[in-house]
């Protein structure tokens, strides 16, 4: 696939990208320390260390992408996390008690060297950001006439063409003055019918969810296993990945099966059809 998804968070770590000037790391990290006291003395003393060894994963992901718009929003993105936490993880599809009870799940965390709560709280972290995005894609029929419309006000010689189908016929028109006197008929009466939701992309748009979710985690989470240069996953990855989907409620079976070596097929095809997917940056880490 080569469609480009703009999502509310960077791919590319920022010194790798063309155009921009070279940052002052050791500024970002005084800034970072700034906003950490700012956030931790909020808390009794006692509860400090628990915090921020949950939210490390995030930060250690925010970390890679600090800059954006002359702001640093994402480096505050982790403590803006915590402050809203109970409302998001109210969101999320599985409860934190479902997770640590989940056996397949913490066995590959396990195996690939990471700590559970921090794990958790990534996965939550980038639920809601990926939920908000896929939300931002579903437009109504409405929505989408009244686009057309306006990109011919901008440019009036765009031509039209329309093809119906009638039971087994198709009838196309060419007429672009007819076809747009229709558009505006349409959105002149209040149709129900101008509510109605995009459904035809919703499978293509389940499966980049997927994709962008169990992608990230595996890019970023800072795992400790070693495998040769020409491994792209290990079993542990993939397990961890099925399981995420599976809590997540996008992935149904029994977990035993879809959520094992059972099942690699359905991880190695969803990397296999997103390879050239990119993920970009557009809107920045907002709460």
């Amino acid at each position: 696939m080569t469609n480009h998804l703009f999502l509310e968070y960077f791919n590319t770590p920022i010194k790798e990208q063309e155009g921009i000037v070279p940052i002052d790391w050791k500024m970002l990290s005084d800034m970072e320390m700034h906003f950490e006291a700012n956030f931790i003395n909020e808390y009794p003393q006692d509860s400090r260390k628990t915090i921020l060894d949950k939210i490390e994963y995030i930060r250690i992901y925010c970390r890679k992408f600090p800059f954006f718009d002359e702001e640093y929003q994402p480096l505050q993105a982790p403590f803006k996390y915590y402050y809203t936490r109970d409302s998001q993880l109210k969101e999320l599809p599985f409860t934190e008690d479902e997770f640590n009870n989940f056996s397949l799940i913490q066995e590959a965390i396990s195996k690939l060297g990471l700590q559970p709560q921090p794990t958790f709280e990534f996965i939550a972290f980038l639920f809601r950001i990926i939920k908000s995005w896929s939300e931002k894609q579903i437009t109504t029929c409405g929505a989408k006439v009244n686009t057309i419309l306006s990109l011919l006000k901008e440019d009036p010689e765009v031509k039209l063409s329309m093809n119906i189908k009638v039971n087994s016929k198709n009838i196309e028109f060419n007429n672009s003055a007819f076809i747009q006197s229709l558009l505006e008929f349409y959105m002149s009466n209040n149709l129900i019918s101008q509510g109605l939701l995009e459904r035809d992309p919703k499978r293509i748009r389940e499966r980049t969810i997927q994709y962008l979710l169990v992608k990230t985690l595996l890019d970023n989470l800072p795992t400790k296993i070693d495998k040769p240069a020409e491994v792209k996953f290990i079993q542990a990855e993939r397990d961890f990945a099925l399981c995420t989907l599976y809590l997540c409620k996008l992935l149904l079976g029994d977990p035993t099966i879809v959520c094992t070596n059972n099942n690699n097929v359905t991880f190695d095809k969803l990397m296999r059809d997103f390879v050239d997917f990119k993920i970009t940056f557009q809107d920045g880490l907002m709460f």
